[in-house]
């Protein structure tokens, strides 16, 4: 089997949250993965967070806009779409359809992502979900 791009290994890595293939994370992501955004240190912590989003917003889709690569780094710029179905930060859920932007620089480093840096717009996902 070839090896992968990294540009590959990043764009896999968010088909994960439009397929729920979370055992796929071993493939993309290293085992002491660390993502700086979140107070994560492991793969498996990573599989964690993607299932909560997933009870959170069960129809979740990622279509990636961009994908830069600089070296051993690449920038990822995408567009979410979900409905909220389940629990959020507190916030019971409605059903409001929630669309948003994210940013996101990932390390890799034998052929598996080691680290990450994102931009999730928290406050733009509450302002859509918030019953006003």
């Amino acid at each position: 089997m070839a090896d992968l791009t990294n540009k590959e290994i990043v764009a896999g890595f968010f088909q994960i949250y439009n397929t729920k293939d979370y055992e796929a994370i071993h493939k993309y992501v290293a085992p002491d993965y660390i993502d700086h955004g979140l107070p994560l240190q492991s793969a498996e912590a990573a599989i964690k967070i993607l299932k909560l989003t997933h009870k959170s917003f069960p129809d979740i889709q990622v279509v990636i806009d961009d994908l830069i690569e600089e070296s051993n780094k690449v920038v990822f710029r995408g567009r979410f779409s979900a409905t909220h179905l389940g629990e959020f930060v507190g916030i019971e859920p409605k059903g409001a359809k929630v669309e948003f932007e994210a940013l996101e620089i990932f390390k890799i480093e034998n052929q598996k992502i080691t680290e990450s840096w994102g931009y999730w717009p928290l406050s733009t996902i509450i302002n859509q979900i918030r019953d006003d």
